[in-house]
């Protein structure tokens, strides 16, 4: 049974499956905050687009390090194509966001709208 399972695995993993990484939203008053658990991803195979109902689409390419004729015994890291969609409360800025990968996480920082009335401090630039 083994054996079977991991044959399953490598042609799972060798024909391109879809994953889903972790994902964290967290909020304070000024902003969410999403993170995104991508680690062995490159920067490059990366974007964050956000769509204009309100969803945050987060996609990538996780490819496998061992290439060639190099036999995985065990495959439990799944490669291959992602994507996550997070929808968003609409009262954001959406010119606003802003994404940093660092240390295998994409950590991405939507601003929310701030309602008119409120009181709200502008940085005075030198």
């Amino acid at each position: 049974m083994e054996e079977m399972r991991f044959w399953v695995q490598r042609v799972f993993v060798q024909f391109g499956s879809r994953w889903e990484p972790a994902v964290d939203v967290c909020e304070d008053d000024e902003a969410y905050y999403i993170i995104v658990e991508v680690a062995g991803v490159d920067e490059q195979d990366l974007e964050v687009e956000y769509q204009p109902n309100g969803t945050l689409v987060v996609r990538g390419v996780r490819r496998p390090p061992m290439t060639g004729a190099v036999q995985c015994l065990v495959l439990e890291i799944p490669y291959g194509p992602f994507e996550r969609r997070i929808p968003l409360p609409s009262a954001i800025n959406a010119d606003g966001i802003v994404a940093e990968y660092r240390s295998g996480l994409l950590q991405i920082r939507v601003p929310k709208r701030i309602p008119s009335g409120r009181p709200r401090l502008v940085q005075i630039n030198p």
